[in-house]
């Protein structure tokens, strides 16, 4: 065949389109450090310092007094017939979880009752058994008088 001595070099391709290329490479690595810099930007969360907490400082005592009322409350809802006795269960059980969370510091609303029983908080644990038949079961558990008596119970003997 005929040119099949000849060598052919490669075809040369204009010296614009490496520049293109490369400028394409810097605006996605431009792209990649605007968005890691502009999601990070503010994230670390701040700590107020103590003097501009909003409100006053909240005694043992004092969060004891507004949980009773919570429970005493969640009884004349219950008595009064704005809350039926499955509902008024629930209501106990948060109440007891928030004041254990606002009392001890550590959050036991999302914890499952075997999640607390691994727990050092043994009294909540056994209160809130006591509440799943009347919060759970077909039939009714433990009357609401005796759930909130427990739950006042719990409330005053916490340390």
């Amino acid at each position: 065949m005929p040119g099949d001595s000849e060598f052919f070099p490669p075809v040369q391709y204009l010296p614009w389109w490496g520049i293109i290329g490369f400028v394409l490479l810097l605006v996605v690595a431009g792209w990649y450090v605007f968005l890691f810099v502009s999601t990070r930007a503010g994230r670390v969360p701040t700590r107020p310092a103590e003097d501009q907490l909003a409100g006053p400082l909240r005694t043992a005592e004092t969060v004891r007094m507004e949980y009773l009322e919570l429970i005493d409350r969640t009884r004349r809802e219950h008595a009064s017939g704005r809350v039926d006795s499955r509902e008024a269960h629930h209501q106990l059980s948060q109440i007891l979880r928030s004041y254990v969370a606002e009392r001890e510091g550590q959050q036991t609303m999302q914890m499952t009752l075997k999640d607390l029983r691994g727990t050092r908080f043994t009294p909540l644990a056994q209160a809130v058994e006591k509440l799943y038949p009347g919060a759970f079961g077909v039939r009714a558990g433990v009357s609401v008088d005796r759930a909130v008596d427990e739950a006042k119970r719990l409330v005053t003997t916490w340390h």
